[in-house]
């Protein structure tokens, strides 16, 4: 149940359009940039919240216009639900993502063509000239997983790193948030050291906000959540003698 939630416009013409249930402690967040000719659907989401989202997008855009789907990896929970979107979508439409992904990505039984961004020299120039920029983070937690850096708006959409895992959910991130997100943390990524490794990547761009496909969106003091995942031991590290 999605309470019929709203879209909720993040940053002039980039909205969210997901969905919020009661009894989930894993919430999930796709996004939608409109970008003149362009519109980008980030992480759809599941079979089951197909029409939640759908109901979601048709109010912000004709999803005849989405001409891209990016995907920061496989996993079904941001995934699956794309050959839904494939019958309502641009017959143009590409997916955006590694070619890691690309591999396994078809197995949900999509059909469209792929846009692999390690072979497109990380990054995807819009028609209007406007960059999305491709921050490669793997096994976080995936090898091919990557981050997505939009130069015009400085949003970091961030897949599943910065998530949390909470029952009391909202959309932006509050005082509670940073245990929401070590609890995610510690249990999905690999190493302290590849969490610190990306991080180090991220204190280079001017991030605004950071966008994550799971959890709640983080607006303000962003270096902390940085420092915050750059210091966290998780994984196998947490039973380590």
């Amino acid at each position: 149940m999605d309470h019929q939630l709203q879209p909720v416009e993040i940053a002039p013409n980039i909205h969210w359009v997901g969905y919020a249930e009661e009894w989930a402690g894993l919430h999930c967040n796709p996004y939608i940039i409109e970008d003149g000719e362009d519109v980008i659907l980030i992480e759809p989401g599941s079979i089951p919240h197909f029409s939640s989202v759908a109901r979601m997008v048709s109010q912000v855009v004709n999803p005849a216009r989405i001409n891209y789907i990016l995907v920061s990896h496989q996993d079904p929970d941001l995934c699956a639900s794309i050959p839904r979107f494939e019958e309502i979508v641009s017959p143009d439409l590409q997916i955006v993502t590694h070619s890691r992904a690309a591999v396994l990505l078809p197995h949900y039984g999509i059909k469209a063509p792929y846009y692999n961004i390690d072979t497109n020299d990380w990054k995807l120039t819009l028609k209007s000239g406007r960059e999305l920029k491709f921050i490669f983070t793997p096994y976080m937690h995936f090898p091919g997983s990557f981050m997505t850096y939009d130069t015009k708006s400085k949003i970091l959409f961030s897949g599943d790193v910065f998530g949390g895992l909470s029952f009391d959910w909202s959309l932006f991130a509050n005082e509670f948030y940073p245990e929401a997100m070590k609890a995610f943390h510690e249990n999905y990524m690999p190493s302290r050291a590849i969490l610190e490794h990306s991080m180090n990547k991220l204190r280079k761009l001017d991030i605004t906000m950071i966008a994550p496909q799971h959890g709640s969106i983080i607006n303000k003091d962003i270096g902390k959540y940085i420092d915050t995942l750059a210091n966290l031991e998780c994984g196998d590290y947490l039973f380590v003698d």
